[in-house]
């Protein structure tokens, strides 16, 4: 299954809030495990919601408040099983709603949108522009809008290069979308690449990417990374 940025960022902040649970819970973790841009976001909102966390107080409900929920939760007479289910059951239902709570907040007053600086321009020889690409400040993140039609086969796929100086092979950067926008989280090896970079590259290759992880069929272009700002 391919995982686009916002499906990773949703399933990430599901993660560190505590509302993924059993099976899906593990398929994420596990996904973490196999996949830097998983990691990267779940690293991103633990991030976020750690310090709003920390900066919260406990609140303790008032005495009313406890006699209510007391009277909600109290078994019938003979009711064991629900003595021991319910309680369970307002615990997560409270629990849940305060990290709906946290997780708002922290979309607001946590996490800015990255400040994007250009990047590259994506253009084949003499031909309009198909990309542009921008990066965070920090190198972290890119982002890649469509700027006109991509006409290729579903049987084959543009991925972008990173080609660091000297001899070292090309990096991949992942493929690029064929319309809209497509946010990216960069590992820490890419992100060290890119820097050292002053060139990008698109090649085609089979639907899905590289099969090798290096290119394998036509380069079609090559870019200048645009100095930061």
């Amino acid at each position: 299954m391919n995982y686009n940025a916002s499906t990773l960022d949703e399933l990430a902040a599901q993660f560190a809030l505590g509302t993924l649970r059993h099976a899906a819970r593990a398929r994420f973790a596990r996904l973490c495990r196999e996949l830097p841009d998983a990691q990267a976001a779940r690293q991103r909102w633990e991030d976020r919601l750690l310090p709003l966390a920390l900066a919260i107080p406990p609140i303790a409900p008032s005495a009313a408040c406890w006699n209510k929920i007391a009277q909600r939760i109290k078994p019938a007479d003979g009711a064991h099983t629900a003595r021991r289910v319910r309680p369970l059951w307002w615990q997560s239902a409270l629990a849940a709603s305060l990290l709906v709570g946290a997780l708002i907040t922290a979309r607001f007053t946590v996490w800015n949108e990255p400040t994007w600086q250009p990047m590259a321009t994506l253009a084949q020889a003499n031909q309009r522009p198909l990309w542009q690409v921008e990066r965070s400040a920090d190198a972290s993140q890119i982002h890649i809008r469509t700027l006109g039609p991509v006409t290729l086969p579903e049987s084959q796929s543009y991925e972008l290069w990173i080609l660091p100086p000297g001899d070292a092979h090309p990096v991949s950067l992942g493929l690029l979308p064929r319309s809209g926008v497509l946010g990216r989280s960069l590992t820490p090896t890419q992100r060290s690449l890119l820097l050292a970079a002053n060139k990008v590259a698109v090649s085609v290759e089979p639907a899905g990417g590289s099969p090798t992880g290096l290119p394998t069929g036509p380069v079609v272009i090559v870019a200048l990374i645009s100095s930061a700002s």
